[in-house]
């Protein structure tokens, strides 16, 4: 049966021998310098993530058939999901044992497009600083926003945590009501390029590629 888009992360990421990952935020813009010696930034586009992963020694056997799905992955209009794996739940929660069965979701957005309220969350619960979180917006495509907070906040009794600060801003399209995944959510991406690396007897080594979200 043919793959659809994006590849599930069982479909292809969960199963990666990964050495190395790194996951950025583009700058998307560009700046020039007036007379009088002032630098001024021109937005260039939408910010969107990327990153590398460096791919560890595996048999030659398990390479053959990863390269048939990078090389799928390759094709125009192909995607897939993928997600942090140096994060798995929050910074102050790392196993996510104390966010439980909770079901936090989108609780109020800012006209500012900058902030978002939390609610669905336990008693007292930190977001901190550095966290990561998620949420799904949008149909046919289904669009994957993939946050750092920049300021956190303790929620109330209520399980409410407010005015947590985001980076990239939130795009049109959010819903009050959108169920969040924090700390280990996925974002949709393409393949920008790809190493296949070298092989030795039964081993194949040095394989790589680099990723950039999209929206679409």
């Amino acid at each position: 049966m043919a793959l659809t888009w994006p590849l599930l992360v069982d479909d292809f990421f969960a199963g990666l021998p990964i050495k190395q990952i790194s996951a950025r935020l583009g700058r998307a813009q560009t700046s020039s310098e007036t007379g009088g010696g002032e630098v001024i930034s021109h937005a260039m586009g939408t910010r969107l993530w990327q990153g590398q992963i460096v791919l560890d020694k595996e048999s030659h056997a398990y390479w053959a058939a990863l390269e048939a799905r990078l090389a799928l992955l390759e094709q125009p209009g192909a995607s897939l999901l993928l997600w942090d794996t140096r994060m798995h739940g929050t910074i102050l929660d790392p196993d996510l044992s104390i966010l439980g069965a909770s079901s936090p979701v989108i609780d109020d957005l800012a006209a500012n497009n900058r902030e978002l309220d939390i609610s669905g969350l336990p008693a007292n619960y930190e977001i901190s600083q550095g966290d990561l979180l998620g949420f799904t917006y949008g149909a046919n495509p289904t669009r994957y926003a993939y946050h750092r907070v920049v300021t956190g906040d303790r929620a109330n009794l209520s399980g409410v945590a407010r005015n947590i600060e985001v980076i990239p801003y939130i795009r049109p399209g959010a819903q009050i009501g959108a169920a969040v995944t924090l700390g280990t959510p996925v974002l949709k991406a393409v393949i920008s390029n790809a190493d296949y690396g070298q092989s030795r007897a039964t081993l194949s080594d040095g394989g790589s590629f680099e990723w950039v979200q999209t929206l679409r």
